[in-house]
């Protein structure tokens, strides 16, 4: 009898693992749901769900057009899921707490991106020269861009923006790209 005992309590525990490890999944997930529209101005939030399949950010380049500043998310792999929002504060909460967001700006998004590897492949890229772009940046609408956190498959980044004005986020391919326009 003793036995069945010990077997029923690693019987437990692999079933509350089991459940938890679910839970786990699926609250992740949770986290960006599909929502906003995609190629639509908006100042409201926007997430895409796209799988688990991980991927990883080569580079990040700003660009100013005509009506309009643009951030650009290059991947390889398969589309992160993400979600892209305007901030409330000057202050930005991750796993680590509260803290005071330090780039050039008026109003602040977070670009949250999920199912980053946090290994050695995207530490070199990170390490390249041109990955992010440095500095106050010399647009109307986008001033700065800033990694936030890199922590167990999320890579946030803030940007620092001259006003809250709408923005729009489409999905490009060839290469894989997430696109952030705001309007001047």
């Amino acid at each position: 009898m003793p036995d069945l005992g010990r077997n029923m309590s690693t019987f437990t525990r692999l079933l509350i693992a089991l459940v938890l490890s679910g839970f786990l999944v699926s609250s992740a997930a949770a986290q960006f749901p599909n929502s906003g529209k995609l190629n639509a101005w908006t100042t409201r939030p926007v997430s895409r769900r796209h799988g688990a399949e991980a991927t990883y950010v080569q580079k990040i380049r700003v660009g100013r057009h005509q009506a309009f500043d643009r951030v650009v998310f290059e991947f390889s792999g398969s589309m992160p899921n993400y979600r892209v929002e305007y901030l409330n504060s000057r202050f930005y909460e991750d796993e680590g707490g509260r803290h005071r967001i330090r780039i050039a700006g008026k109003a602040f998004m977070q670009v949250a991106l999920s199912v980053i590897p946090g290994d050695e492949e995207q530490l070199k890229l990170r390490d390249q020269k041109d990955f992010i772009p440095k500095g106050r940046l010399k647009l109307p609408s986008v001033w700065e861009v800033d990694e936030a956190t890199w922590f167990e498959g999320y890579y946030d980044f803030l940007l620092g923006i001259g006003a809250r004005k709408p923005f729009r986020v489409s999905e490009l391919s060839d290469p894989l790209r997430l696109v952030i326009d705001f309007k001047h």
